[in-house]
């Protein structure tokens, strides 16, 4: 996935779950408020037909999904950003089976794009 961000000019950090059984990762970045949803959206593409993504499920928030084997992405970015500001970007992946949680699928089966949900 940080493959297919970083073609569309968005770079993140990648982070892990780092606990043994625990199925997710979340990748974190900022991009200009002006291009971020043009650029997420190409990234979600991109992930789709290069590296055999598909739509994922159907959310009622407004974010983009995928989903290849057991890991869903989702993909969004924050709605306002202060004045001169950089938009926030946050992928979060999450296994949907149990099948490897050792990680998540790297190039060329990066995951794709989608807002992480809010945590409690």
């Amino acid at each position: 996935m940080t493959s297919v961000l970083a073609a569309e000019g968005i770079t993140v950090e990648r982070e892990p779950s780092g606990v043994l059984g625990r199925c997710w990762e979340r990748l974190s970045g900022r991009h200009a408020p002006e291009t971020v949803e043009a650029a997420l959206k190409a990234a979600v593409a991109r992930a789709r037909s290069e590296h055999g993504w598909q739509t994922g499920p159907d959310t009622d928030w407004e974010r983009l999904t995928l989903a290849k084997g057991n890991w869903t992405v989702m993909a969004g970015f924050a709605a306002e950003v202060p004045p001169g500001g950089q938009a926030p970007v946050i992928v979060s992946l999450t296994c949907v089976d149990g099948g490897d949680t050792t990680t998540a699928p790297t190039a060329p089966s990066a995951p794709s794009l989608a807002p992480a949900p809010a945590s409690t």
